[in-house]
């Protein structure tokens, strides 16, 4: 009997994709609204158009090892850390946190405090740390 032939097998068949689907419909919808930069594009951004990094970890993961030249604003304190940080509006903001889970859900508070270009370091500290890249301590 041929696979696609028994009715049975045909629900197996469309719950598993409909399943798949469900699951990875937001990652893939996240990926397109927000910027993701990996590690590279990161460097590069910071090198050639002066983005500014934002380290959005809690106090204790930011001393561990950060991004020199980083910013550190956790991601707690976001609603009242903006003016501190003396950011430039006019300038990228690549966001970081462990694995970059926290750096884009925390997107939508730096647009409502006027930052327009914001982005995420793809894999955050674990993915610049794979690379082999410093972190200052």
């Amino acid at each position: 009997m041929d696979f696609f032939t028994n009715t049975n097998n045909l629900l197996l068949l469309a719950t598993l994709v409909t399943s798949g689907l469900a699951l990875a419909l937001p990652q893939l919808l996240g990926r397109f609204n927000q910027q993701w930069l990996g590690v590279h594009a990161a460097v590069q951004s910071v090198n050639q158009q002066g983005a500014q990094i934002v380290d959005i970890r809690s106090a204790e993961e930011y001393g561990s090892g950060h991004i020199a030249n980083s910013k550190h604003l956790p991601v707690s304190e976001l609603e009242k850390g903006f003016k501190h940080l003396k950011l430039d509006t006019n300038k990228p903001i690549i966001l970081v946190c462990l694995s970059g889970s926290r750096a884009s859900s925390a997107i939508g508070k730096f647009k409502k405090a006027g930052f327009s270009e914001i982005m995420c370091l793809e894999g955050g500290i674990s993915a610049w740390n794979q690379a082999g890249l410093p972190l200052v301590k």
